[in-house]
């Protein structure tokens, strides 16, 4: 299959994946195929844009600089489908260009032109700072209040020390020897919150943050003034709470960071940067809200928006991108697999223009595959699995793409995993056909064989045999449902439910043992959700023995955990 993009080379985040002869922005392109499949070996061809051909290239909106329409603002235009979303709403994030190098804050106050403004960190700062920094690479519940405590403490005796009267000489011996929180102290304090694990921690760390503006604007401590380190480590924290709301506070953030930066006539250390943006956007998409992945995705087509406008410090990386792909798996959206597989391939298309950081990676792969597997979208040939089996075809495809790349390059960022290879198992075991269960056989060999050629990573645990008997017990269940279909059972179909049957107490029975000589290995135990599927299978199969021999097996107390493939 081809697939044919339309790249702006000067701006490469701006790419149109043509699906069914229309570019995603609604311009016409020329009948070209439809996207089956996105892999790395598939052909692009790329069209450049160059300024030469600015006439013909003026359909296009990214080719028009933003510059000479600045007074409006630019037309969004997704890199890859329809942009999520209200154009001309606050959600849009814009950054005045900045000419001014040095700014003077009109908020100064009386320290300013003062011998009390702070123009150098004293010895007890540093120590004071220093201890902070320690204590906040804890990963704990009752650091982080510590750490807060002390600054606090810092900010009282710092205030108490102006509040007296001291002559010119006092005041200078007094600066020298007192603490004088500034932004790195309030920053570490942030960041202990960030990596606390109380529940409260990044409304905490907001306090702090709105704490430093405070003292910033309404007092007039430039020594405080808030930078985008202090930003990113409350971003941070709201990204790894689990509150609901809390990746819209993310964003929120990250809108305010933008008009405190342009309040401030900019400033490389108050200007939002990749980490910024790619804390946001993983937050949105792992928040599990409603269209949580759209919503990541435009995000990200405003990254590239404001890249292509001359940021060039907002690059996604190859996390970034997974987090969406993963959500839109997690999704069980109709047709999320189609915007994951071209999430995929704009990642490869970007790696391909020198973009190392968007090179797709294991976890980048897995995700994609992933949301093959689940993906609930019916075709007008699923009635037989037939749109089923396709979306688990492209995850093998995938996979195997994954092998090859691999083998060419040697970089372990691309190797396939026992995730790997069980998630394509899962996706021949949702497609519900007859042949479930030999393409699932057929990838759990490949499987074992890496493994058993060296690769430890690709070790086969109880996931993938779970996934394995899942697909058999799938087959049977097609084949009975054609049954019916046709108000009979032949002998071939049958001999065909048998042989299933047999297949997942064998697999069953492969597990335990493979279990039992590892020494009860947790990953090796069967769950109750493998013995209940090879009961199914066998009573499917009106097989009465084997059912009764798996039923002691189960009772013996082989299985423990209940780590299944859903």
């Amino acid at each position: 299959d081809e697939t044919y993009i339309l790249y702006n080379m000067r701006h490469p985040f701006q790419a149109y994946a043509n699906v069914g002869g229309v570019s995603s922005h609604g311009t016409q392109l020329g009948s070209m195929p439809r996207m089956n499949l996105i892999t790395p070996t598939s052909k692009v061809v790329l069209f450049c844009c160059l300024t030469s051909l600015h006439a013909s290239a003026s359909a296009f909106s990214p080719c028009r600089s933003y510059t000479s329409h600045k007074h409006r603002r630019p037309r969004l235009v997704s890199t890859l489908w329809n942009t999520v979303g209200d154009k001309n709403s606050s959600t849009v994030f814009i950054a005045s260009p900045i000419t001014i190098t040095s700014v003077i804050p009109s908020n100064a106050s009386k320290f300013n032109n003062t011998t009390t403004k702070i123009d150098k960190v004293n010895s007890a700062t540093l120590r004071f700072n220093n201890r902070l920094n320690r204590m906040a690479k804890a990963f704990d519940t009752t650091t982080a209040p510590k750490v807060e405590a002390l600054l606090l403490e810092a900010v009282k005796n710092y205030e108490q020390s102006y509040n007296n009267d001291h002559d010119h000489e006092q005041e200078r011996q007094a600066i020298q020897q007192i603490v004088t929180p500034n932004t790195i102290s309030f920053t570490n304090a942030i960041t202990a919150w960030a990596r606390c694990t109380r529940k409260d921690s990044a409304k905490r760390a907001q306090a702090l943050l709105d704490q430093m503006h405070y003292l910033y604007k309404e007092k007039g401590w430039d020594h405080v003034k808030p930078n985008k380190i202090s930003y990113n480590s409350v971003i941070t924290a709201w990204a790894r709470s689990r509150d609901r709301g809390s990746a819209l506070r993310g964003e929120e953030l990250l809108r305010d960071m933008y008009e405190f930066y342009n309040e401030e006539g900019g400033g490389e250390d108050l200007k939002p940067d990749s980490r910024s943006w790619n804390a946001v956007i993983n937050a949105v998409a792992r928040s599990r809200d409603k269209k949580c992945a759209d919503r990541a995705k435009f995000l990200l087509d405003e990254m590239g928006r404001l890249y292509n406008e001359g940021d060039n410090g907002l690059l996604p990386d190859a996390l970034t991108f997974g987090a969406i792909i993963n959500a839109y798996a997690n999704s069980f959206e109709e047709g999320a697999s189609d915007k994951a597989a071209q999430l995929l391939m704009h990642m490869e298309s970007l790696h391909q223009l020198g973009f190392d950081n968007a090179k797709p990676t294991t976890f980048v792969y897995n995700a994609c595959m992933n949301a093959f597997a689940k993906d609930p979208l019916k075709s007008n040939d699923d009635t037989a699995g037939g749109g089923a089996l396709n979306r688990a075809e492209k995850a093998e495809q995938i996979l195997t793409s994954m092998e090859k790349r691999y083998e060419e390059e040697k970089d372990y960022r691309v190797m396939p995993d026992c995730i790997s290879y069980s998630t394509v198992i899962n996706a021949y075991a949702n497609s519900n056909t007859p042949q479930s269960g030999i393409y699932a056989d057929r990838i759990l060999r490949r499987m074992t064989n890496r493994y058993l050629l060296g690769d430890t990573k690709c070790r086969p645990n109880a996931v993938a045999f779970t996934a394995a008997i899942k697909a058999h017990s799938a087959a049977i269940n097609a084949i009975l449902t054609e049954g019916e279909s046709t108000t009979q059972r032949n002998i071939h179909s049958k001999q065909q439910t048998e042989a299933s049957a047999r297949r997942c107490e064998d697999l069953l029975q492969q597990l335990c043992l493979m279990c039992q000589n590892r020494g009860n290995d947790r990953s090796l135990k069967p769950t109750s959700v493998t013995f209940e599927l090879v009961i199914q299978a066998l009573q499917s199969a009106e097989d009465l023995e084997g059912t009764e021999r798996v039923k002691l097996l189960r009772d013996e107390g082989v299985m423990l955990n209940s780590t299944h493939p859903k």
